[in-house]
């Protein structure tokens, strides 16, 4: 059975205070400096506890990941993270991350996530989608959004590699797109035990049009970003041959413009950016339990988009007003609402796997 968002939930979980309901202060505070100042220690000591990880995906493709093992719980409280917890068992599953567009498994809201995550009792893998991050160099193609299959692998590899007794998917903006279609396709060969997708890329044409906006708030961020992305990619592979169209490029319409034919599979901006829609009937495969959290406010993630999506009756939608592009800060600490619904969510699936068994 098909639902749409006529049957979504509105999420009265979250509110934050006065000052930070507004979804841009929200969307930029997200990954900017007051909240990494905030949450240094929570960032350095996942850092200091990951371990690095090459995941071989087939087909000769390499992707990098990081992964930080579960502290365990001692009378229902979570126990602060410290080395002497890596050489305990896991507690609750593994949760693989997946990061937004021209993030990487080092971005603070990433970062931060595994921090709630791992004092939850989950053990957490990062993992960089192609060209993210310190990556460029492991594969010779670009990027690209359709990408769906090597990163499905990669998650098959990781959960072989770790033999977790549950595991979930979860995404941010581009990786939360990545994790719903990725549990749509695949959730019950991966034996995903749930997925989460935090104001998933929904109608990426419409967003792509926002963005190319050179008047956007976020143009010059995703231009400066993706460009560099790109000129560091020719440093390992200059055969690739782009760099006088690259230099010719002042927006991210024009990066498009011989990005899309040159380095998708797709040939047109409307193929391409369809492709990786979650409009239309994209989910209506999904037998994976599944959630997805969107806000009114959103800037760059329209919520219009929602009502184009027809899933089966597994997707869970979460509308709320406030919340901004995968913001979600409570209070002047800029602690994270979703963290928390993630966690929450998680435990739920199991309590409901539990309880059908």
């Amino acid at each position: 059975m098909l639902h749409n968002v006529s049957r979504l939930t509105q999420s009265t979980g979250f509110a934050p205070s006065l000052p930070l309901r507004n979804g841009h202060l929200q969307t930029i505070l997200n990954s900017a400096w007051p909240r990494k100042k905030l949450f240094r220690q929570k960032i350095l000591g996942v850092a200091n506890a990951a371990e690095i990880q090459l995941i071989d995906c087939g087909q000769g493709v390499l992707l990098l990941g990081a992964f930080n093992r579960a502290v365990p719980l001692h009378s229902g409280q979570p126990q602060p993270l410290d080395q002497s917890a890596l050489s305990r068992p896991v507690n609750r599953g593994l949760v693989i991350l997946l990061h937004g567009w021209e993030g990487s498994f080092e971005s603070t809201y990433v970062m931060t996530a595994t921090s709630t995550l791992v004092a939850a009792g989950f053990d957490v893998f990062r993992l960089n989608l192609r060209d993210h991050g310190p990556s460029l160099h492991l594969n010779r193609a670009l990027f690209n959004a359709t990408l769906t299959d090597e990163v499905t692998r990669a998650v098959r590899a990781i959960s072989a590699a770790h033999s977790p007794p549950a595991c979930f998917l979860a995404g941010f903006s581009l990786g939360g797109n990545f994790a719903l279609r990725i549990a749509a396709n695949s959730g019950l060969a991966l034996n995903l035990t749930a997925a989460m997708g935090i104001c998933p890329a929904t109608d990426p044409a419409h967003t792509m049009r926002i963005l190319e906006n050179p008047y956007s708030l976020y143009h010059a961020y995703f231009f400066r970003k993706w460009r560099a992305s790109l000129q560091t990619k020719l440093v390992y592979y200059p055969d690739l041959a782009y760099h006088a169209q690259l230099k010719r490029c002042r927006t991210l319409a024009d990066i498009n413009r011989f990005f899309i034919p040159d380095h998708t599979p797709c040939g047109t901006p409307d193929n391409y950016f369809a492709a990786y829609a979650l409009t239309g009937h994209r989910l209506a495969k999904l037998r994976t339990p599944a959630l997805l959290v969107a806000t009114r406010d959103d800037p760059i993630i329209p919520a219009v988009d929602i009502a184009s999506i027809n899933a089966s009756a597994e997707l869970q939608i979460e509308l709320l007003d406030d919340g901004g592009h995968c913001g979600f800060m409570e209070n002047h600490l800029l602690d994270s609402w979703v963290e928390k619904r993630m966690v929450d969510y998680f435990l739920s699936t199991l309590a409901s796997g539990s309880r059908s068994r």
